[in-house]
C-alpha cells in the first residue's frame, strides 16, 4: 500500500500535467546503476581476497575463514540473496560471481560459461602453485650450490702452497704444524722456567743461584721463546692468508644468498602477476559470455571513476580518491540495482557489525535512467527572448525507485534475510526523493527570487513614474506662479498709467 501511494503522489497533476513520472525529464542517455564503497581501502579491487580486505586506514577488517558471508541484492523488486563459507582463496569478484548465480539459475548458458571459467581459473591456481614450488627448487638449489662453492672455497684455501721453516707444504696443514709447535715450545719454555725457578729455590734464592739457574736453563728457555715467536709469526700470517680466503667465500655465498632470494621474490610477484591476469581473463570472458542476463560487472577496480550520468559526463568519487564501485551490467530503470548488501557473521551466527560498517558502506553515485527525449520544463521569467529557468524532473514512481518491478512485484520484508536487504533499497529510494526534493526546492527558491525581482522592478517603476509625475506638476506650478507675477505686474502698470492721466486732466481744469 505505501508503493502504491508513491505511484498515486508520482502521477498527481498538476494544470493538468504530471510533473514527476519521468515524462518532464531533460535530454540523457541511458545509465547504469553505480554503487560505490569509500570505506575500503583504495587499493581493494575485485582480485583482493576478503581475508585481506582492509579500512580506509589500512586496518585488516579480521574476516576469518570460519565466517559466512552473505550478499543480498534487489532488481525489479525481486530480492536475491546468497550465503557462502569465507575460504582463504575467497576474493571479492568470486563472491561477486557467486552470488550472481541466484539471478541466473537454471541457465544453461550460465552453467557453461561458469564451468570454462572454473576451469580457467583452476588452472591458474595450478600455474601459480608450479610457478612458487619451481622458485622454491630454485632457491634451495641456488642457496646449496653456494654453500657447496663456499666449502669448496675453504677446502681449496687450505690446500695452496705455503712455505714453513723453508719447507714446502700447504696451508692447512701449515697452519697445525705451526700451532703445534707453538704449543710444544710453549710447553717446553714452561718446563725450563719452572727447572730455573726450582734451582733457584733449592740454592737459596742467591745471586750466585740465579747467575747459575740462567747458566743452566737460560739457553733453553732462549731457544723456545724463540721457537714459539717464530711459530707464532707465521701462524698468525697463514690464519690471516685463511681468514680472506674464508672472507670472500663469505662476501661470494652472501651474494648467492641474496641473488636467490631476489631470484624468489621475482618468481613469486610474476606468478602473482600471472595468475591475477589470468582469472581476470577468466572472468571477463565469463562476463562476455553472458551479457545482459548478468546482473553487475563484479570486474570491480580501485579507480575515482564511478560511471557516467545522463549527459555523459565522467563522474568521480566525492574526494577523486580512488574506491571499488560495483555497476549494473546493463543500462536502464529494468537492470537497476535497487541496493545491495554485504552481512559478515561469525561461526556462531553473530553479526559482525564493526566489520559490515565498512564492507556495507555502499552509496549510489550514478542513479540509472532510462534514454530520455528532452522534455525538460522551460518557464519563462524576464521580458527578453531566453530569459528561462530550465528544470527537468526525475521519474519519482516506485518503479524507479527500485521498490517495484514493471511486472508489479514489490520488494519483500517476508524474511530476515529480504527485510536486511530491503533497508538499503528504502534508504536508497530516500535518498533518490531528496535529491529531488533539493532540485525542486533550487528550482523554486531561483522562481521566487525571480518573482521577488518583478516586484521589486514594478514598484520601482512605480516609483519612477510617481516621481516623473510629481516633477511634472512642480513645473505647471511654477509656470502659473510665473503667469500670475506677470499678470499682477501688468495690472499694477495699467493702474500707474490710469493714474497719470487723471494727474493731466487735472492740470488742464
Amino acid at each position: 500500500q505505501s508503493i502504491d501511494q508513491i505511484d498515486d503522489n508520482a502521477l498527481i497533476t498538476y494544470n493538468g500535467k504530471t510533473l514527476v513520472d519521468g515524462s518532464k525529464m531533460a535530454k540523457g542517455v541511458a545509465t547504469k546503476t553505480s554503487l560505490t564503497n569509500q570505506s575500503l581501502h583504495e587499493t581493494t579491487k575485485g582480485t583482493t581476497r576478503i581475508v585481506d580486505l582492509m579500512n580506509r586506514n589500512g586496518i585488516n577488517l579480521n574476516i576469518q575463514t570460519t565466517d559466512t558471508l552473505t550478499i543480498s541484492y534487489v532488481i525489479q523488486g525481486r530480492t536475491y540473496t546468497s550465503s557462502m563459507q569465507v575460504k582463504d582463496n575467497l576474493t571479492l569478484t568470486t563472491a561477486l560471481d557467486n552470488a550472481a548465480e541466484t539471478f541466473t539459475e537454471n541457465s544453461p548458458a550460465m552453467e557453461s560459461a561458469k564451468n570454462a571459467r572454473d576451469s580457467a581459473i583452476a588452472t591458474a591456481d595450478a600455474d601459480k602453485a608450479a610457478a612458487i614450488a619451481q622458485a622454491d627448487a630454485d632457491y634451495i638449489a641456488a642457496t646449496t650450490g653456494a654453500d657447496v662453492t663456499y666449502n669448496q672455497a675453504i677446502v681449496d684455501a687450505n690446500g695452496t702452497s705455503v712455505s714453513y721453516n723453508s719447507v714446502d707444504t700447504t696451508l692447512g696443514e701449515a697452519l697445525a704444524q705451526s700451532a703445534a709447535d707453538m704449543a710444544n715450545a710453549s710447553r717446553l719454555l714452561g718446563i725450563a722456567q719452572t727447572q730455573r725457578q726450582a734451582y733457584i729455590d733449592a740454592n737459596g734464592g742467591t745471586a750466585q743461584a740465579i747467575s747459575d739457574a740462567d747458566s743452566l736453563f737460560g739457553p733453553a728457555i732462549t731457544t723456545q721463546t724463540a721457537a714459539y715467536n717464530n711459530a707464532s709469526t707465521q701462524n698468525a700470517a697463514f690464519q690471516s692468508t685463511l681468514d680472506t680466503a674464508t672472507a670472500n667465500a663469505q662476501a661470494d655465498k652472501d651474494a648467492a644468498y641474496a641473488q636467490a632470494e631476489a631470484d624468489q621474490a621475482a618468481a613469486y610477484a610474476q606468478a602473482e602477476a600471472d595468475w591475477s591476469a589470468a582469472v581476470e581473463s577468466a572472468i571477463q570472458t565469463y562476463h562476455d559470455s553472458l551479457g545482459d542476463i548478468f546482473p553487475y560487472d563484479s570486474l570491480v577496480e580501485s579507480t575515482n571513476v564511478v560511471g557516467k550520468d545522463a549527459a555523459g559526463d565522467t563522474v568521480y568519487t566525492a574526494n577523486r580518491e580512488n574506491a571499488i564501485t560495483i555497476k549494473s551490467m546493463t543500462e536502464g530503470l529494468k537492470y537497476q540495482i535497487s541496493g545491495l548488501t554485504f552481512s559478515v557473521s561469525d561461526s556462531k551466527g553473530q553479526i559482525k557489525k564493526s566489520v559490515n560498517a565498512v564492507l556495507d558502506n555502499f552509496t549510489e553515485t550514478v542513479r540509472a535512467f532510462n534514454k530520455s527525449n528532452d522534455n525538460a520544463i522551460n518557464l519563462q521569467v524576464g521580458t527578453k527572448a531566453n530569459q528561462t529557468i530550465r528544470i527537468g524532473l526525475t521519474d519519482m514512481r516506485s518503479e524507479a525507485l527500485g521498490l517495484k518491478a514493471s511486472t508489479g512485484e514489490t520488494i519483500s520484508v517476508a524474511t530476515q534475510k529480504n527485510a536486511n536487504a530491503a533497508v538499503n533499497v528504502l534508504d536508497n529510494a530516500i535518498q533518490k526523493a531528496l535529491d529531488q526534493q533539493t532540485d525542486i526546492g533550487a528550482v523554486q527558491a531561483r522562481l521566487e527570487m525571480t518573482s521577488a525581482n518583478l516586484t521589486l522592478s514594478s514598484q520601482n517603476v512605480q516609483a519612477s513614474e510617481s516621481t516623473i509625475r510629481d516633477a511634472d506638476m512642480a513645473k505647471e506650478m511654477t509656470e502659473f506662479t510665473k503667469n500670475n507675477v506677470l499678470l499682477q505686474a501688468a495690472q499694477s502698470m495699467l493702474a500707474q498709467a490710469n493714474q497719470s492721466s487723471s494727474s493731466v486732466l487735472s492740470l488742464l481744469q
